[in-house]
């Protein structure tokens, strides 16, 4: 058994890890509380806005055509990998790696030429072990991402896209369903789909001539249609790292409750320990001074 004081000096480090993991534990609680709020509350608008362009595209009829809805034979295709620059977030990095990279494995088995843009060091670093060496590397995109930030990538993929350079855009992140629940998998940007959902089909049913009926568009739903493609491609985008952000929280605020956890488990095993070898050390003693003083009897 470990002497009192190698026992007392190591239950001390564990204290002192353990008050690192409960602080890192209450900053990723409070930053979980804003991502959280950003996120949810971009999501209406974004889901509105695809909506909203199904609607259009049922008025515009299905003459309209426009270089985002273009669905052309690809050969080259450009791969978003989001994740964080820091790590001590549980399994998210390693789950937005293996997203990332089962993603791009699908993509060469079609016989793509994949270009892959990584945001954030850790995906970046899980990717070149994997034997796939990003063709950028983004990592200025902190966990606050701005529209701004975002949209700068945004309309770079959206110029490339319309001017053929690019055939696809896959968007690989770990999409926020709840605190509780966090999925890592792949979405395609472009070239845009239109609604699959529940709600959107039953909003689409409608045909061209009921609506028509039901609204004017001024200018023509054509036009209105041109300025909000672009925008819903750069929304999605966007959204994507606000759920990339919210879900690094998430992941980072449940990874240091567990360690702040276990930490305290240790403690209180070590302080049993300490009292076991302590006790030990007493009756030792004990042991030696009654011993001693009956030889001198």
């Amino acid at each position: 058994m470990a002497s009192p004081r190698a026992i007392l000096k190591r239950t001390q480090s564990v204290k002192n890890i353990s008050k690192i993991t409960k602080t890192m534990q209450m900053i990723a609680t409070a930053k979980f509380k804003r991502a959280h709020d950003r996120a949810v509350a971009a999501r209406p608008y974004t889901d509105k806005l695809t909506r909203l362009i199904g609607k259009l595209a049922d008025a515009a009829g299905a003459d309209f055509a426009h270089p985002l809805l273009d669905k052309r034979e690809p050969t080259k295709v450009v791969l978003l990998a989001i994740s964080s620059n820091r790590g001590l977030c549980g399994g998210f990095n390693t789950n937005a790696v293996k997203a990332a990279v089962a993603a791009h494995k699908g993509l060469i088995a079609r016989g793509l030429e994949v270009e892959v843009i990584a945001f954030g060091k850790r995906v970046a670093n899980g990717m070149r072990f994997k034997g796939i060496t990003p063709d950028q590397v983004i990592t200025h995109i902190e966990d606050k991402p701005t529209f701004a930030e975002v949209d700068v990538v945004g309309n770079e993929l959206l110029e490339r896209y319309a001017s053929g350079e690019v055939d696809e855009v896959h968007v690989a992140y770990t999409k926020f369903v709840s605190a509780a629940r966090q999925h890592a998998g792949t979405e395609q940007v472009l070239p845009l789909e239109p609604p699959t959902d529940d709600e959107a089909s039953a909003e689409a049913s409608t045909d061209a001539a009921a609506s028509q009926q039901n609204f004017i568009f001024h200018p023509s739903a054509e036009q209105i249609l041109s300025d909000l493609l672009p925008r819903s491609v750069r929304l999605h985008v966007f959204q994507a790292f606000l759920d990339s952000a919210v879900s690094e929280q998430t992941a980072r605020m449940v990874a240091m409750k567990s360690a702040t956890d276990n930490a305290n488990e240790m403690i209180r095993d070590l302080t049993m320990l300490y009292n076991r070898s302590r006790q030990t050390q007493i009756t030792t003693e004990l042991s030696e001074i009654i011993g001693g003083a009956a030889a001198l009897e």
